[in-house]
């Protein structure tokens, strides 16, 4: 496989510790670039680079081997994290930490499935359809992309004890 660019590298690199922001990779990485369109323009290139996909995937399966062996030397399993948390949510609530309590029953919401933050959702379907349009009929729909119309949803408030 052919070594990346410093330029790739220094991508790589950014994008995996920044939140992975696209843009401010391509900026920040020394890539030119004049708008912030054409900063995601970059960056979304660099991204379906195969070279650069790579090395992306490669360190963050190096980074979840690690996890996984790290998890598997303590023995942290779910039961254990269960237990744990309600441990620290008896302690806090004597103590009358009810932020702490708060946290520890959102992190447990999340660890079950029963809280999903936004970052969490997931979605999938086809580009396929992409490769036979212009580049300016892409650009148009990247533009109208990042001017997203409001929706309309259902939702429950959920009121916030004290």
């Amino acid at each position: 496989m052919q070594e990346l660019t410093a330029k790739q590298s220094k991508f790589v690199e950014l994008f995996l510790t920044n939140g992975e922001n696209r843009s401010k990779a391509y900026r920040d990485s020394g890539y030119k670039c004049s708008t912030e369109q054409t900063a995601y323009v970059g960056g979304s290139k660099l991204l379906s680079n195969g070279k650069v996909l790579d090395k992306i995937l490669a360190i963050k399966a190096d980074s979840i081997a690690k996890k996984h062996n790290q998890a598997k030397r303590i023995n942290i399993d779910e039961q254990w994290l269960l237990a744990e948390y309600i441990d620290t949510i008896q302690l806090a609530k004597d103590d009358k930490q009810y932020n702490v309590v708060k946290a520890s029953l959102d992190s447990i919401a999340r660890m079950t499935g029963h809280l999903i933050s936004k970052t969490e959702l997931q979605v999938s379907g086809e580009v396929s359809h992409l490769a036979s349009l212009d580049t300016q009929s892409l650009m148009n729909a990247l533009t109208q992309a990042q001017q997203p119309e409001a929706i309309e949803a259902e939702f429950t408030e959920i009121p916030l004890e004290e």
